[in-house]
């Protein structure tokens, strides 16, 4: 063998060496394999258990935005509805008020309308009460001047005096 080793050019340190690499080999395979493998499965569990929840808390917040998508357009629906109440409810007041400005204002003019109307009575009561105290004046004047003068002449200076008085009136 010691031929065998000579013609491969073999020395005795080659195969301690071979010997020290087979024993470390069996010792790490023993001794520092299984909790490295260990280490690892559990690290890769991790990731996986890491992943996992990633993927489930990512799905949950995909979840939640379109709840909040729907509750902002809800909450935009209602608004948009308060809105249009709040506009239907203006226009009908303002019809409202609108309608009740016209009915006070034909009252008014109503209530001038005959304010103006017993006014006009009372002047034209008036036009006539001194009308005919000025008549009565003037027939009194007639009666004392020509007491027992021309009748004829009497009715129409009083037909004059009544026509001027209708015409400055």
């Amino acid at each position: 063998m010691s031929g065998i080793l000579q013609a491969l050019d073999i020395n005795g340190t080659f195969i301690f060496q071979v010997i020290d690499f087979v024993l470390l080999l069996v010792f790490l395979r023993i001794f520092v394999w299984p909790p490295l493998v260990k280490a690892l499965e559990q690290r890769r569990q991790t990731v996986e258990r890491e992943l996992t929840a990633a993927e489930q808390e990512r799905k949950l917040a995909v979840a939640e935005r379109q709840e909040q998508l729907k509750a902002l357009e809800e909450a935009r629906a209602q608004a948009q509805a308060a809105v249009e109440r709040a506009q239907r409810s203006a226009a009908e007041e303002s019809k409202r008020l609108l309608g009740e400005a016209r009915e006070q204002a034909e009252r008014m003019q109503k209530r001038l309308a005959e304010e103006i109307e017993r006014e006009r009575e009372a002047a034209i009561a008036s036009l006539r009460s001194e009308v005919a105290s000025l008549v009565l004046a003037a027939t009194d004047k007639l009666v004392r001047a020509r007491v027992g003068a021309n009748e004829d002449a009497d009715r129409e200076l009083v037909a004059e005096f009544i026509g001027d008085v209708g015409h400055k009136a």
